[in-house]
């Protein structure tokens, strides 16, 4: 069992799946109700020379009986609606279509904690003056797209917080029912102080955007809505975290929204995922834009495979500075980063430690962030594109790759002054 405060259940996944990350299937019609009258919710993507999406999706949910949840302009021209399986596949045919995609559940990864921030040598680093006291911090702006953010946690600076699990993003107050936002965030992002943790990019402004609920499950359609808040931020947003995903799904109406993301200047990472198996059977991990990151299993903070191979925090037996026990691998993944035991932020002002691939992206989004900071903010897909070679090409081999594709990913090396910058005055 992993560390988790007194009284809190560990974060699972749906129990029909071993893996860190699963897609539930539709709940079965009931035996009282013809099938083909059944309603669920659909992702409808539109063409792109469509001129008036609310107006295309109205006369869509009047023709077909439908109920329309969220339109979508920023990131993807499109909507979210309720419909009967009949409907959506006339509305397939619909000549300004696209795809109609079935809603399906999202999960977050499964997770652990460690001693990340030295093992990607960000306290070696001058620039980035991690020293306990909080007179720097990193001029960048991350979205942490997962189960919200407590947003009174003093270690984060929360800047805004955004409730997409309906499929329409609304303001909310900032709270996290699960905690892995929380921690998330506080990996990319905590604040260097004399107190709790310290995340890679100190201080960064953290924006929450909850598409998941307390059980860590969310849907295909939160996560396009929450992506279209990202891409209708992109003049403020520098990155956005995906520590979450689903196996053997896919979605065209997400694949777009990402890469228009991309796009407008907004770096993506996205965790590998945690079934130990290739990577390039889950998504969002599999796509092109993204920068996928598998978890490195490091004990001690320190190279050379000195920290045992048995830690407290989980069961199974894992050689340190290996590739972590249930990390997916493969030739999608971009960096690996700590994964394993990583101590972050939690809910109520507390900390906690989880492990898998949800906690390695954090690492390498808070990299990015300071990469993009400031006056370096990307604006274009070649900027955002630079800044993800800048990552692959300062990694170091300081570790054993022992899965099966026969690639060993660089690992995550913030040490350079010169590749990594100066952070920007306290705000």
């Amino acid at each position: 069992m992993c560390d988790l405060p007194r009284g809190h259940r560990r974060l699972t996944v749906l129990a029909a799946l071993a893996l860190g990350l699963s897609v539930l299937a539709p709940a079965a019609a009931s035996a009282r109700t013809d099938p083909a009258e059944e309603t669920d919710r659909y992702i409808v993507l539109l063409k792109p020379t469509v001129t008036s999406t609310q107006a295309v999706a109205g006369e869509h949910v009047k023709t077909h009986s439908g109920r329309l949840v969220g339109v979508y302009t920023h990131a993807f021209t499109g909507y979210t609606a309720t419909f009967t399986a009949r409907a959506a596949e006339e509305l397939k045919r619909s000549p300004d279509v696209l795809s109609v995609e079935r809603d399906a559940t999202v999960v977050a990864f499964e997770q652990t904690v460690p001693t990340g921030i030295r093992r990607v040598l960000a306290t070696q680093n001058p620039n980035l003056d991690i020293d306990g006291v909080d007179d720097r911090r990193v001029d960048v702006d991350i979205a942490i797209v997962d189960s919200g953010i407590d947003a009174q946690h003093p270690d984060l600076d929360v800047v805004s917080t955004t409730d997409c699990t309906s499929g329409v993003c609304v303001d909310n107050t900032g709270t996290d029912g699960n905690g892995h936002g929380t921690h998330v965030a506080g990996i990319a992002g905590a604040i260097d102080n004399d107190s709790g943790v310290v995340g890679v990019a100190p201080g960064a402004r953290l924006h929450s955007v909850r598409v998941l609920d307390d059980e860590g499950a969310g849907s295909l359609s939160a996560m396009a809505a929450g992506m279209d808040w990202v891409a209708r931020n992109s003049a403020t947003i520098e990155i956005a975290n995906l520590s979450l995903g689903c196996e053997a799904c896919a979605s065209n109406a997400i694949t777009t929204a990402i890469a228009n993301s991309v796009n407008r200047g907004v770096v993506v990472t996205a965790a590998a995922g945690n079934g130990g198996t290739d990577a390039a059977t889950f998504f969002p991990a599999d796509h092109a834009d993204v920068i996928t990151v598998s978890a490195l299993n490091d004990l001690d903070g320190l190279p050379g495979g000195q920290g045992g191979n048995q830690p407290s925090c989980r069961p199974e037996p894992d050689q340190d500075d290996t590739l972590a026990e249930t990390s997916n691998y493969g030739r999608t993944i971009e960096v690996a980063a700590p994964g394993v035991c990583i101590e972050s932020t939690w809910p109520g002002g507390r900390y906690a430690v989880l492990t898998g691939t949800s906690m390695a992206t954090p690492h390498v989004t808070g990299a990015a962030g300071v990469l993009a900071a400031g006056a370096r903010k990307p604006t274009n897909r070649a900027e955002v594109l630079a800044v993800r070679q800048r990552l692959i090409s300062t990694g170091n081999a300081n570790w054993t790759d022992d899965s099966p594709d026969g690639v060993r990913e660089p690992l995550l090396d913030v040490h350079d002054a010169t590749q990594y910058p100066a952070r920007d005055p306290r705000r």
